[in-house]
């Protein structure tokens, strides 16, 4: 009863929140403000908190304990995956958008995806190092 009472007050507070940031990002929308770095960090943020929310309330221990830690990894895996492939479809958008010819591209983008491609492989191969010198 206690955890369902805290996770009710939780929510409150979060929309109460949100719907506070909602208000500043209107007035600024209505003062004809232009879209800066923070506003768009912010609703990120919001997002990310609500995501949050709806899948652990409350609850670390439900993180920590097994089913937590699969699902965990799993989408970290699942999320990994996405962000590849997102990665290479933006590369190769901006190859197409600005064509220029003999260029490779934007290099930062492409360092990107060649850093999503290598970091699965590269931390697999440390845990499994890690698991068999136990």
């Amino acid at each position: 009863m206690k955890t369902k009472k805290l996770k009710v007050i939780s929510g409150i507070i979060l929309s109460i929140v949100t719907l506070v940031l909602l208000g500043l990002y209107l007035v600024d929308f209505v003062n004809d403000s232009e879209g800066r770095f923070t506003d768009i960090m912010m609703w990120f943020i919001i997002i990310l908190a609500w995501f949050q929310f709806a899948t652990w309330g409350n609850d670390s221990k439900a993180q920590k304990d097994e089913m937590g830690q699969e699902i965990r990894n799993k989408s970290g895996k699942i999320s990994y995956y996405i962000l590849t492939v997102f990665l290479f479809v933006f590369w190769i958008a901006d190859n197409l958008i600005n064509q220029k010819q003999g260029e490779f591209g934007n290099i930062f983008l492409f360092s990107a995806l060649c850093l999503a491609v290598l970091i699965f492989p590269i931390s697999q191969f440390l845990v499994a190092r890690k698991i068999t010198k136990e």
